[in-house]
């Protein structure tokens, strides 16, 4: 009695499905399978799943700005500065160089003291200290000036000689030539608000300066006379 042998046909079935590409696999005897994956990736694209960039929400990474979550996440880096307004020139006068001559004549004077001419400022008693004076100038310098100073010396010289116009006074007084202006100090702190320190009015000299000249009916001084003849 013969026993039928077992099949060991080794047929590849292919399953394809519509659109898709098809995967085969070889199958061998009675117990034989088809596998059939479909990728619907495009021509061209890894089949491999690439990390998409994590959500802010999610990582800790910055909201959008104009979002609430966003305005409380914005950082600054803390700084100081100011804006100036009303600017006008100032003439810081030296001591003991104020001259009249006359009438008529020639005159000639010169500075014979050495003179230290120092930037002020004017602010609110209790914020006096909240305002750093060396910063102040260096903002305006950089802005303004480049001419301005915290501190500047006059020195000794500088003469001066001028015609007196006949029947005149002539008035000579030494000076620094500067500027008045009113500023604001503001504070950026780390989420980048911006806060008013203090407001006040500074003199500032620059490293200029010279004589003023100028002539009167008779001797004069902070508008009154000194002297009929």
């Amino acid at each position: 009695m013969s026993t039928p042998g077992l099949q060991t046909n080794t047929a590849v079935p292919r399953v394809r499905c519509g659109g898709h590409r098809t995967v085969t696999l070889p199958v061998a005897g009675l117990l034989s399978l088809a596998l059939a994956v479909t990728l619907s990736a495009p021509a061209g694209a890894s089949v491999l799943n690439t990390p998409r960039d994590p959500d802010p929400s999610v990582s800790g990474g910055l909201a959008p700005a104009g979002t609430v979550r966003g305005e409380a996440q914005r950082v600054c880096r803390p700084k100081s500065y100011f804006s100036f307004h009303h600017l006008r020139p100032r003439n810081f006068f030296v001591p003991r160089t104020r001259f009249i001559d006359g009438p008529g004549g020639t005159m000639t004077a010169s500075v014979n003291r050495q003179h230290r001419v120092y930037a002020e400022m004017e602010v609110e008693r209790e914020r006096v200290n909240s305002v750093d004076r060396e910063e102040l100038v260096r903002q305006f310098r950089n802005l303004v000036n480049p001419l301005v100073a915290e501190e500047y010396v006059v020195e000794t010289g500088h003469e001066y000689t001028q015609e007196v116009s006949e029947g005149k006074y002539g008035n000579l007084w030494y000076r620094v030539f500067g500027y008045r202006v009113g500023f604001t100090a503001w504070r950026r702190v780390y989420n980048c608000r911006v806060h008013r320190v203090a407001a006040g009015i500074a003199n500032i000299p620059a490293r200029v300066e010279g004589w003023r000249y100028w002539e009167t009916s008779h001797p004069m001084y902070r508008g009154r006379k000194l002297s009929e003849y």
